[in-house]
């Protein structure tokens, strides 16, 4: 079913951020506008094509590791543009969650430093972080209501006027490229990614399929960890399609693609408000409907990754169902493919079976009841689930396992190292 593909990290780079960017309008693309600022500055400042995809790389995801809209709106505030207030432990996250993926690590440190103020000193603090800081600057500067040529002035002078904290290399390199108008033109530009895919050399190169599950799981991370509520979902559901897939005997490859889409299914909720979320109870209608988006935004953004098109559905189709009254694609019949099926299948399974901070788990009776009166209703595959009723506390068992694993790596995550207090954090 699969060959082999060549992938672009860079593509999945931006796909995820375009993710994170969804939850509001008020981010208006701010991720990209600092990659091609970051670009044009180091390209300007004529760093190597490696350094430059490392910049790259950090400025598109500078900002992953600020969980909260709240948190998100506050960092890109013109009004906090040159506050020393601002909390910036958000960078600090990102390098955790970056650094032990290999093809992000380079860009994991610049993304720790990316907002420290210039000193000779440092010698620890990479180019590509002050590039990143300044080029960050500039973004949440310029103002998306106004026209973008007659606010160069207003905006050079403000960084002129706090020219002490940038790096006078960097300071230099812009001093040289905002005289061109089409860099300004550029930087508010709706194709800012395709302007990025076109000059940007990142090689197209065949990734193994572990590298891609490796890159899922940290995904799948940025997902969960918003919320307390779902802080092992993803995880969860990775788990149970997998073991349903090698019972059902689908090949090694199959397999492993379809533990992808469960580790990606709710890329989605990265679209979603934090107060819907974190609602302790029954969502209302509004609600409801907000987050029945998600699993459209999951289609939208791994669709458009080169080679993902099949596990986007497999992925998007979680709440879909046979008869066709599911959503958002309202699919049916052979359009619902075996895999969609067991990928939604294992997204109720985890659901029902998971502790959340507000309730626990069901039983094994109650879960298996609720699945064969959905297998009745006409919602989903009843061959599926005649395999997890047959094979339940085994299944549940994989599923126990890999939460009780993502959970520790959540309680790591935000254990309080407090390096996140270093000397240059927050500078």
């Amino acid at each position: 079913m699969f060959t082999e593909i060549d992938y672009s990290i860079f593509d999945f780079a931006v796909s995820l951020t375009e993710a994170v960017d969804l939850v509001s309008s008020d981010l208006n693309d701010h991720h990209k506008k600092v990659c091609y600022i970051s670009y044009m500055i180091a390209k300007e400042m004529a760093l190597t094509d490696n350094e430059i995809r490392d910049i790259a790389l950090g400025a598109i995801l500078h900002d992953i590791g600020a969980f909260t809209c709240e948190e998100k709106l506050k960092i890109i505030s013109p009004s906090m543009a040159f506050h020393d207030d601002i909390n910036n432990q958000h960078q600090y996250m990102g390098y955790k969650l970056l650094r032990d993926f290999q093809p992000f690590s380079k860009a994991a440190t610049l993304i720790k430093y990316h907002h420290a103020r210039f000193d000779k000193s440092a010698n620890e603090i990479p180019i590509g972080s002050y590039i990143i800081h300044l080029a960050d600057r500039i973004s949440i500067l310029l103002d998306k209501r106004r026209e973008v040529l007659g606010q160069i002035p207003e905006i050079m002078n403000a960084i002129e006027k706090r020219k002490a904290i940038f790096h006078p290399d960097t300071l230099d390199a812009l001093r040289q490229i905002m005289k061109v108008e089409y860099f300004w033109i550029e930087a508010c530009s709706l194709p800012v990614t395709v302007i990025l895919s076109e000059r940007i050399r990142f090689p197209r190169q065949i990734v193994d399929v572990e590298t891609i599950r490796s890159l899922a799981k940290l995904i799948s991370q940025v997902i969960d960890f918003r919320s307390r509520f779902t802080a092992t979902h993803s995880s969860g559901v990775a788990a149970v399609a997998l073991e349903l897939a090698k019972i059902l005997e689908f090949s090694e490859r199959e397999c492993k693609f379809i533990e992808i889409a469960g580790y990606l299914h709710d890329i989605g909720k990265l679209a979603i408000s934090d107060d819907i979320l974190e609602k302790n109870g029954t969502l209302n209608v509004e609600e409801f409907n907000e987050m029945r988006k998600h699993t459209y935004y999951t289609y939208a953004v791994l669709s458009k990754i080169k080679g993902f098109e099949q596990v986007a559905t497999w992925a998007a189709y979680h709440h879909e169902r046979l008869d066709g009254n599911g959503y958002p694609f309202h699919v049916k019949g052979a359009n619902f493919t075996k895999l969609s099926r067991l990928v939604a299948v294992a997204d109720i399974v985890t659901a029902i079976t998971e502790d959340r901070p507000y309730r626990r788990g069901m039983s094994a009776e109650k879960a298996t009841e609720i699945l064969s009166n959905m297998v009745t209703s006409g919602g989903i595959d009843e061959g599926i689930v005649a395999v997890v009723k047959e094979n339940f506390q085994h299944i549940n068992g994989v599923r126990i396992k890999a939460q009780q694993d993502a959970q520790q790596k959540y309680n790591a995550f935000y254990d309080s190292e407090q390096d996140c207090g270093e000397r240059y954090l927050s500078r």
